[in-house]
């Protein structure tokens, strides 16, 4: 799983981890270095010191007791305060470094068999602190006395170090980190509350709810910023919305005076074919601007002013304002309601929704082609024909706007988008499918939501 993909709990985790590891290091670094500073990363114990010394102890050419200046050696006798040790074989050949507190001296000739012991000669800690220790050198057994309190090497530092985390440092650490664990997840889901609730109110805004805007109650400082450009946005696309409705409302009222205008002309015209394709397009235009502001007025049909409307009369309605037009096109028109179908609806609309369909089908049926209006329990109706039909693979795209099955026929592409909007507005669907003699059936189904 690649980094992009994590959720925001494990970021804050491994951040928060990491953090936790950052700051843990650097502490720890810093007393280091102070401690440094301040000449306190010494040998307390004198264990190293006693290491160094009898590493360096040997025989001098006469069998005599020598201490071999090797670096480490060296190293203690330039630190300060001044370094010392006493060390003494079986056979009494002793060799001493530096200046030997007396009361030191005399502990060190009264210890006798003693194996190991730390020396505080005084409470007051006025005097260095000393290590006795009978250790095997090259030299065999020799009991050794040494000052405390010298310089570590690097390596026993890093080493020092590195066992006082892993035992004080590292347990708490991975406690705190359990914690984090722990207790993230409940952070997060606490402090996101407000953002989800948002999310969830932004799922439920229908695009035709335009003036709905996100939520800012419960949402955090940090998210307010991109929850209150979210809203500007909707704004600038509500208003934009607004300035299309406006300029095709517009357009198509301005459209309907040279249209009429057109048509009268035409009528005067010596009758031919160049007269009819006039006739046509004019119709055509006519078409498209009266669809244009069905469309528009849709937009201000609101729900709660919807009346009952009884589908049987206004099938028959519809049918039979639209017969001179199936007969012209030598279709039949029949209409099947044996009995009252009544719905809660804009009649108007559903009255438009209904002569589109029918148009449609006398459009794209064929000259001849048998049209059949009928209700649809529980609430709508449907309209049948014998014409070719809607190819299954386009039958999601010809409710969208201006999209036409035949791109050079007569329709404007956007009366059965019309209809898929009066079934939108009245909680219902327009559903495409086959009549039984195979052409189209379009049936327009309402109050699916009630």
């Amino acid at each position: 799983m690649t980094l992009s993909l994590l959720s925001l709990r494990w970021r804050l985790i491994w951040s928060l981890i990491l953090l936790q590891v950052v700051v843990g290091s650097l502490v720890m670094g810093g007393f280091l270095g102070l401690a440094w500073v301040l000449g306190r990363v010494v040998d307390e114990t004198g264990q190293e010191t006693v290491t160094v010394i009898q590493r360096a102890l040997a025989r001098g050419p006469d069998g005599q007791l020598v201490v071999e200046p090797t670096a480490e050696v060296q190293r203690l006798q330039k630190a300060d305060p001044p370094f010392w040790f006493i060390a003494r074989d079986a056979h009494g050949s002793e060799v001493r470094s530096g200046d030997v507190p007396p009361a030191y001296s005399t502990l060190f000739n009264a210890l006798g068999d003693m194996e190991r012991m730390a020396l505080n000669p005084e409470d007051d800690n006025t005097r260095p602190k000393a290590r006795f220790e009978r250790a095997e050198t090259r030299a065999g057994l020799v009991a050794v006395m040494v000052q405390t309190g010298g310089p570590l090497t690097v390596r026993n530092t890093l080493k020092g170090t590195g066992i006082a985390f892993l035992f004080l440092v590292a347990p708490m650490a991975l406690v705190t980190c359990l914690g984090v664990i722990l207790a993230t997840p409940f952070v997060v889901k606490r402090g996101l509350k407000g953002v989800v609730a948002t999310a969830e109110h932004a799922e439920s805004i229908d695009v035709h709810e335009r003036t709905t805007r996100l939520p800012l109650a419960n949402v955090a400082s940090e998210i307010r910023p991109l929850v209150n450009a979210v809203n500007r946005a909707f704004d600038r696309l509500n208003e934009g919305y607004d300035r299309q409705e406006r300029f095709l409302a517009d357009a198509a009222h301005e459209l309907r005076t040279p249209i009429t205008t057109l048509q009268i002309h035409l009528e005067g015209l010596q009758d031919g074919p160049l007269k009819v394709k006039l006739m046509q397009a004019s119709a055509r235009l006519a078409t498209l601007a009266e669809q244009l502001l069905d469309l528009q007025r849709l937009d201000h049909v609101a729900v709660h002013d919807q009346q009952q409307v009884d589908l049987k009369a206004l099938c028959e309605r519809v049918a039979g304002d639209i017969a001179p037009l199936a007969i012209m096109n030598r279709c039949t028109l029949s209409v099947d309601a044996p009995q009252p179908l009544w719905v809660r609806g804009d009649a108007p609309s559903l009255e438009r929704a209904l002569s589109n369909l029918i148009q449609n089908a006398i459009e794209h049926g064929g000259q001849g082609c048998d049209i059949q209006v009928r209700l649809w329990e529980p609430s709508g109706f449907e309209v049948l024909d014998s014409g070719p039909g809607i190819p299954a693979a386009d039958r999601e795209r010809v409710v969208a706007p201006f999209h036409r099955l035949v791109p050079r026929g007569r329709g404007a592409g956007l009366g059965l988008h019309l209809v898929a909007e009066v079934a939108r507005l009245h909680g219902g669907q327009l559903t495409i499918g086959s009549s039984e003699s195979g052409g189209a059936k379009m049936r327009l189904e309402l109050n699916l939501d009630a």
